[in-house]
This record gives C-alpha cells, structure tokens and sequence, in this order.
C-alpha cells in the first residue's frame, strides 16, 4: 500500500514545487528580457539581460522603499515581541480572569481588515507628525503583529512544564527575572517562529503602507511604481518584483525549521 501511494506523493510534491517556482521563472524572465519582447510567449532558452536590475537598483526611490521597509519590519518585531512575549507569559503562568474571551478577542484583532485601522490613523499621524514614517508604520501593524505574536506565544510557555517557573521562584528569581533568564532561553524557537512570520507579513503589507506613506513608501508601493499611467515599464518591473522577493525567500529558507515548529507548537496538547 505505501509503495502504491509513493508515485503520487512524489507527483504532487513535484508538482507543489512547479507552482511554487515557476511564477518567479516567469518574473525572472520578464525582467531578463528586452522590454519589446516582454509582450511576447517568454521562452525557457535566451540569453538574459541584466540591465533592469541595475536600473532598478540604481534608482534611488527603490533604494529608499528597501531601506524604510527594513526599518519598519525591525521595528514591528521589536516593539511586538516586546509586548508580546510578557502577556503571553502572564497569560500562561498567573491567574488571569476570562482568558479564553480574552485569546478569542486577540485573535478577532488580528482577523480585522487593514482598512479598519487605515482611516483613522491617517487623520491622527497627520495630527501627530507620524504619518509617512516607519516608526507610524510599526505602530500601526500591532494592531494585528501583537495579537499574532501573544497566540504564538502562547503554545511555546504552555509547552514548558509549570515545574520549571516554580524552582526559578523557590531560587529566588522574581517573576520577570524567570521570564528572562529560564522562559525565554527555553522558547528561543517561538521568538524566531515570531520574528519570521511578522517579518513576512509587515513586507508584503500594501494596504496600510499605500494609505500611511507618500514620499517615503514601502517596497512593494515601489515596485507598484513602476506600473505608470502612460507606459508600464515590463523589465524594471520585472527586476523589482523579483529584488523584493528575494530576501524574504532567503529569510525563509534560513529559517525554515523555526517556522514549522512554530506552526506546529501546542498541536499535542
């Protein structure tokens, strides 16, 4: 029975793969090729050409998306792990009243739509001078990075045994020296499943970057930018989708382990 099932297991992992890597062939492709062939059937043999990708890099608003979109992302997952990692830890380890609602309404949180949230920040960074700048940005994506973060969290400090916390106590740690010295060493996993996965998100979030930035956009509003009104540039176009790709494929590869246990924590309880 296995042996029967071992042909179709390798045809849809195949095929998995297929799908997965032949939209970037394809934009590799686009960005590779002269700008008058782009219309054109793209063909798996020619001879690529690299010059968008120098134009592209050259260009100084793309440059600037690159460098505010790392700005933000970092920021996010600070700020996020900085609020996170202790609720979660208080949630799991004291006594809280209602923590069920409580995990319910966190995840309702992160389910809103971006553009809840979209409308009425712009009118109070416009007042506070936050508006087009990472840190408005970073503030803004905990509205749904910091309830992501607390779920998460929270399957890694359940999976510790209760044990633990109480003999840091009996040794004489406070409960915020146990979290940082025997808690967080212990669910460094979790920390990086976090990390990762906001990364991620906060990247490739368009929504609120479109209507929070203007003369400081994020990359994917860059990328957007190359898609004029009266000519669509298909190579730059092309160049930047795949720059902006790139990191985040080699973020998630490096990182890969971490974000499968990350998935997966709290599964066997």
């Amino acid at each position: 029975m296995h042996s029967r099932s071992k042909p179709f297991i390798y045809l849809m992992v195949l095929l998995a793969i297929v799908m997965t890597l032949f939209p970037l062939y394809w934009i590799f492709v686009l960005a590779t090729r002269d700008p008058v062939q782009a219309f054109g059937t793209p063909k798996f043999l020619f001879v690529p050409q690299f010059d968008a990708f120098g134009q592209v890099w050259t260009d100084q608003g793309f440059v600037h998306a690159v460098i505010m979109s790392i700005f933000t992302t970092v920021l996010t997952i600070l700020i996020a792990l900085a609020v996170a990692t202790p609720a979660a830890y208080i949630m799991v380890r004291r006594h809280v009243r209602r923590r069920q609602p409580l995990v319910v309404w966190l995840l309702v949180a992160y389910l809103l739509p971006d553009f809840v949230v979209a409308i009425p920040f712009y009118n109070i960074f416009q007042y506070i001078h936050l508006y087009d700048t990472a840190i408005g940005l970073a503030l803004v994506y905990q509205v749904f990075m910091t309830p992501f973060a607390v779920t998460i969290m929270i399957a890694f400090f359940r999976d510790i045994p209760p044990e633990v916390g109480e003999a840091a106590l009996i040794d004489g740690c406070t409960s915020a020296s146990a979290l940082w010295r025997v808690y967080l060493p212990l669910t460094r996993a979790g920390v990086a499943t976090v990390a990762i996965l906001i990364g991620i998100n906060v990247w490739n979030e368009v929504t609120i970057a479109l209507a929070l930035t203007s003369d400081h956009p994020t990359v994917p509003i860059a990328v957007a930018a190359y898609k004029g009104f009266a000519a669509l540039k298909w190579n730059q176009l092309g160049a930047a989708s795949f720059l902006s790709i790139v990191p985040m494929i080699a973020f998630a590869l490096f990182a890969q382990r971490h974000i499968v246990r990350g998935l997966t924590a709290g599964m066997s309880r």
